[in-house]
């Protein structure tokens, strides 16, 4: 179940961390994967309402240096998809007990209210022979780092097809780790036809004390066919 490692990390350090995850003497100065680290990813684990046991089994995973099945490029085993306060917001469970979280803002009317997610005025707005949306976030939640920004999009309805994404901004993240190299970019920001994609992503450098270091960040996906956007993770 976790049988995909980054890195090995010393004994010395995955006692230490056990004994901080049950109860025990906190982690030392020099420990890869600190106290704060851990109560951060618990807390994270506890708002998606992980069971108990497996928040432990997958803390100790953590602690040792292991990764979980949603950050292994490992397929979910259950998929939810909810809409609160104009997010869609799409939960991925995998088979250890992991989850990812994919969220994309998108209002059905012009508000200029505040978003749940803190943006103010994600908003539809009028544009011809399109649906357009404007300042609304995309986000991408690993329990163990987060990566979101803003966007401005369109698809066109016909009779000519398409997408474009207007603008992208506020790159910003959250979780363990050190983040670096900060990317903000268009892979294809026009597309024409029923099935063209137009695709933004923002991705930072994450490492940890040598324990991981890896791309992450969040891909927002658009087509006509889709009748919008949707997000991805990027990395592995």
């Amino acid at each position: 179940m976790f049988r995909k490692t980054i890195m090995a990390v010393s004994l010395a350090l995955a006692a230490s961390l056990t004994a901080t995850l049950f109860g025990g003497t906190p982690a030392s100065a020099d420990s890869q994967v600190s106290k704060a680290d851990l109560e951060y990813v618990r807390k994270a684990l506890a708002k998606y309402e992980v069971p108990v046991e497996t928040q432990k089994a997958l803390l100790k995973a953590f602690a040792e240096g292991e990764r979980w099945d949603s950050q292994s490029g490992a397929a979910p085993v259950a998929t939810r998809v909810d809409h609160v306060g104009g997010a869609e917001r799409t939960i991925y469970r995998y088979e250890d007990g992991s989850i990812s979280v994919g969220t994309i803002e998108i209002p059905s009317t012009t508000t200029g209210e505040v978003s749940p997610m803190g943006i103010s005025g994600c908003q539809s707005v009028p544009a011809t022979g399109a649906r357009a949306w404007q300042n609304c976030r995309i986000a991408w939640d690993a329990l163990t780092w987060s990566v979101n920004f803003t966007a401005a999009y369109r698809y066109y309805l016909g009779p000519v097809y398409g997408c474009y994404i207007d603008s992208i901004s506020g790159l910003a993240h959250g979780g363990v780790g050190s983040f670096s190299n900060a990317k903000l970019e268009y892979i294809t920001r026009n597309a024409n036809g029923y099935t063209g994609q137009c695709i933004a992503q923002g991705t930072y450098w994450r490492s940890g004390g040598g324990v991981f270091s890896e791309t992450v960040g969040v891909r927002l996906n658009l087509t006509a066919e889709h009748g919008g956007g949707w997000t991805s993770k990027v990395g592995s």
